[in-house]
């Protein structure tokens, strides 16, 4: 009985171990900036114990052996969490880039959401200073509304004219300040009621997350015409195939099943938060576990998921708001890597058969394609700064001044046409 409770104290020491590591773990990252790789201590705890089992059952062969081959287990996973640790170390010392955000961007912004599988806190102001090295990136703060979405200081609250703006941290303006962002450019010519539904790391499952589920609907309520934009990066690509690794197991996640597509995780029970919750753990604090992620290669099948969903997007605006999608794309350019060459000459050529209206931003900002670092916020950081922002709105409000992107009251018809506009580069062309 004796050696029973020394062996059921020993067991209930190493589950207790499981998530004071993990609290601990945090802390020293957050306060001291210091990584102890929690499940390496945890693999070394359980392969001492089970190594002393083994110890104390010398007389009994059988029982000695069974101790023996169960400790290579935790033995293994600490050996893994530590080659983790280092090879993950040594690609970020290799990287020509060292960006570091610190502010409450970190710690008092994010939360999780039921939809999106994340979104700000509502009416928050975070702070957020990025710096290479010493080198300072951007120093701004972002300022959330009701909703947990970007507030746009210049939203003109009384009008019944909305904007809806969807897309990812480019569109929520990742390093720049509230009136620096495109809605806030294009709402000083349009003085419009102005909802950014974009936020950091979002794809086009997001958008169409916050659509199907009413959400939209529900925030947007008191408008009565509508004019909507997606800004979409050829890496969205991967994000709408689940590869994002900043993402856990609430964002929507969206298949097709034939020509149907399906929401998949929609619905979410007791065992899926549960789940959730375990993943979270495992992805944030095992280094071997980031390893075993499925890492995303081109492949033209993903392509039709993102069609799927671009196509779902347009279909629920003109459905619940009469209006269509103006989709923004984000081309090739000089800094695009083979793969982004690829994935945007995927999305330009499927455009070209499409009833929405699109634009190329190569077609809108004058160099983009020779000189990208132009319209970004510096080299190790190619969110679009103000001019990029500013120069994108200025077309845009060229395009609703002139009629050809309308706002439409909700409830009409869906128009069926070709509807790539020309840009003022491509009217240059054309007069030439």
């Amino acid at each position: 009985m004796k050696i029973l409770k020394h062996w059921i104290f020993w067991v209930l020491l190493g589950i207790a171990l499981v998530p004071i590591l993990l609290k601990l773990s945090g802390v020293m990252q957050r306060i001291f900036e210091l990584e102890i790789v929690p499940f390496a201590w945890i693999g070394l705890y359980w392969f001492v114990f089970c190594v002393a089992l083994s110890i104390k059952a010398a007389k009994n062969s059988r029982a000695k052996l069974i101790y023996a081959y169960v400790s290579a287990l935790p033995l293994c996973l600490s050996l893994g969490e530590v080659w983790g640790y280092v090879r993950d170390s040594q690609t970020a010392s290799n990287a020509q880039c060292h960006p570091q955000t610190s502010g409450t961007y970190n710690s008092e912004y994010f939360t999780p959401d039921s939809i999106t599988g994340y979104k700000a806190k509502p009416n928050v102001r975070a702070t957020s200073l990025k710096k290479n090295d010493d080198e300072v990136l951007y120093d701004v703060s972002y300022t959330s509304n009701d909703f947990g979405y970007r507030h746009t200081p210049n939203s003109n609250t009384d009008s019944k004219h909305c904007l809806l703006f969807f897309g990812d941290s480019f569109t929520i303006g990742e390093g720049v300040n509230d009136d620096q962002t495109l809605p806030y450019f294009l709402n000083q010519h349009a003085q419009f009621k102005v909802f950014n539904f974009g936020f950091h790391g979002y794809g086009n499952h997001q958008a169409l997350a916050l659509l199907k589920s009413g959400e939209v609907a529900r925030i947007t309520q008191g408008c009565k015409e509508y004019i909507a934009f997606y800004e979409s990066l050829p890496g969205h690509i991967q994000r709408a195939n689940g590869f994002s690794p900043w993402e856990d197991l609430n964002a929507p996640r969206f298949t097709l099943a034939g020509d149907t597509l399906l929401w998949k995780n929609q619905h979410k029970n007791l065992w899926d938060k549960i789940a959730n919750k375990i993943f979270l753990q495992l992805d944030k604090k095992s280094y071997l576990f980031k390893l075993t992620r499925p890492k995303y290669a081109y492949d033209e099948r993903y392509n039709a998921l993102y069609f799927a969903i671009l196509d779902e997007i347009d279909m629920a605006l003109h459905t619940q708001f009469g209006t269509g999608l103006h989709f923004i794309l984000w081309d090739s350019n000089n800094l695009s890597n083979e793969t982004e060459i690829t994935e945007s000459n995927a999305i330009t050529a499927w455009l070209e058969n499409q009833n929405f209206k699109w634009f190329l931003v190569s077609e809108i900002l004058p160099q983009y394609t020779k000189n990208r670092l132009q319209y970004g916020l510096h080299q190790c950081d190619t969110h679009p700064n103000a001019l990029a922002n500013e120069l994108i709105a200025k077309f845009l409000a060229h395009k609703i001044d002139s009629g050809e992107i309308a706002t439409r009251p909700a409830h009409t018809t869906r128009e069926s046409h070709p509807t790539h506009t020309t840009t003022p580069a491509q009217e240059a062309r054309d007069v030439e």
